[in-house]
């Protein structure tokens, strides 16, 4: 017994019984941090563009619902397309209104036909609804509709160019929460230049639905929240300038993207002319590097005036690309309603020429910079009621091709967006761009640095670990 006591009360026993109870108290602490961190659900995207994560945009806007948002992702269960679901998560860690759920069409076949617009509709894999808990409206959205696809010339193959996940479900939310629908008539009917689908699909995708009309057979709708004009390939005819005329007086709102062949078509420029501006015939040549594409000096990387429509973009230091871009000139009217300000402008090394030269060199005649390319006007009408009218004239029609917008890394057509949603009223940063799926890449290493990780991890590590272990014993043989 003497022994017993004797041997609990040595420093060797009392060392170890601390260095037992110390290492069971770290594990204890261990495992309550870990059970900590595990119901908060934290996580950070480390991918290159945020591929995971949902922007600013959305998530004041998913900040604002107070109705109960159900999103389903019909899909069985662990057959979900992982870069959808991801981004699809993140909405519910910014409003405990917002619920996903996974359900499997086989399972569930009555949910399914309850989002059907028609019976005989085919519903895809991934595909997903959003739906309002309260009012029960809903929008379904098709698997194929949350990815771009783009085909490679050189491999004839298709690849995933883009993932729409962020504004298609930002898009679904905001229309299923709203009461009111935007509605942009692009113009027809004079061959004008139609809108490119890749177009119209940002413009949706930023909550508007497009609509074609032909003013040469029929009347601006009362509906109409915004018309959008390009190039037609003749004049208008008077009476196609007077309904587009009677729309914008009273009230009415429009972008126009002209190329310098307007110049010449009088019916459509008295348009532009009742609100002080019309377009020039000349081709704007940009001689300084930085507002122009290396060593096209057509190709025209303006200046960004900084305004509701640009501070998004200029904040970030983007280009709009404009292509044989014209200028915008400002008429001799005077009158107190009306303002007229300048979104993008050339540099005072610019300068303009004929369409017809056949060189692009300056000459005597030839009007210097800078230019206004694209300008914004607000007008009013203060009759028996106030009439606000918008307008944002852009002089190119090529900005809206895809290719342009390529090339520019989407500001192009983020831009148009931008400039559509300051005519109604909307926050300009509201356009959210696709983003770009992840390519994993190989980790390469300079010779330098396989030697560096080699020392670390083969001889450093190892040996600072011997170092503490002979220390350790060392203390415990001399106690």
């Amino acid at each position: 017994m003497t022994k017993l006591i004797h041997a609990l009360n040595s420093k060797k026993f009392r060392y170890g019984a601390f260095s037992t109870l110390t290492a069971i108290v770290v594990i204890a602490v261990l495992i309550v941090v870990n059970l900590i961190f595990s119901s908060l659900n934290l996580s950070y995207d480390v991918s290159k563009n945020k591929s995971y994560s949902i922007s600013k945009y959305s998530i004041d806007i998913i900040k604002k619902v107070q109705d109960p948002i159900n999103i389903y992702v019909l899909a069985k269960s662990g057959s979900e397309n992982p870069d959808f679901k991801d981004i699809i998560l993140d909405y519910t860690k910014y409003n405990s209104n917002i619920k996903v759920e996974v359900k499997d069409p086989n399972l569930y076949p009555q949910l399914v036909d309850k989002f059907k617009s028609d019976p005989s509709q085919s519903v895809s894999s991934n595909s997903v609804v959003v739906e309002n808990g309260k009012t029960k409206k809903f929008k379904l959205i098709d698997a194929g509709q949350m990815i771009t696809i783009g085909f490679d010339q050189q491999s004839y193959k298709e690849y995933v160019q883009s993932i729409d996940v962020e504004p298609q479900i930002t898009n679904a939310i905001e229309n299923v929460t709203g009461n009111k629908t935007h509605i942009i008539y692009s113009i027809t009917g004079n061959g004008e230049l139609s809108l490119p689908e890749k177009l119209i699909n940002a413009i949706k995708l930023a909550n508007y639905e497009m609509k074609d009309i032909n003013v040469l057979t029929e009347e601006v709708p009362k509906e109409t929240n915004l018309i959008f004009v390009t190039t037609p390939a003749k004049d208008w005819t008077p009476e196609m300038a007077n309904k587009v005329k009677t729309y914008l007086q009273n009230g009415g709102q429009a972008v126009f993207a002209l190329n310098f062949t307007t110049s010449g078509f009088p019916n459509l420029m008295s348009v532009l002319g009742a609100y002080g501006v019309s377009v020039d015939n000349k081709v704007i040549i940009e001689t300084n590097t930085n507002n122009s594409l290396p060593n096209q000096t057509t190709v025209l990387l303006p200046n960004l005036e900084v305004n509701e429509i640009t501070k998004s973009l200029a904040d970030k230091q983007y280009k709009v690309l404009l292509p044989v871009a014209t200028g915008i000139k400002q008429n001799n009217i005077k009158r107190n309603s009306l303002k007229v300000n300048p979104i993008l402008t050339s540099s005072a090394k610019s300068y303009a020429k004929n369409s017809s030269a056949q060189s692009v060199e300056k000459v005597n005649g030839d009007m210097s910079g800078p230019f206004n390319l694209a300008v914004m006007i607000t007008d009013y009408t203060d009759t028996k009621t106030y009439f606000e009218t918008k307008l944002v004239v852009i002089g190119t029609d090529t900005l809206i091709s895809p290719e342009s917008n390529s090339v520019s890394g989407g500001t192009n057509y983020n831009f148009i967006v931008n400039s559509i949603n300051w005519t109604q009223g909307k926050e300009s940063g509201s356009y959210i761009p696709p983003k770009a799926p992840n390519v994993a890449t190989q980790l390469q290493l300079s010779g330098g640095q396989a030697v560096i990780i080699t020392l670390v991890t083969v001889i450093v590590i190892p040996l600072t670990i011997l170092v503490i272990g002979i220390v350790v014993w060392a203390r415990r043989r001399n106690s």
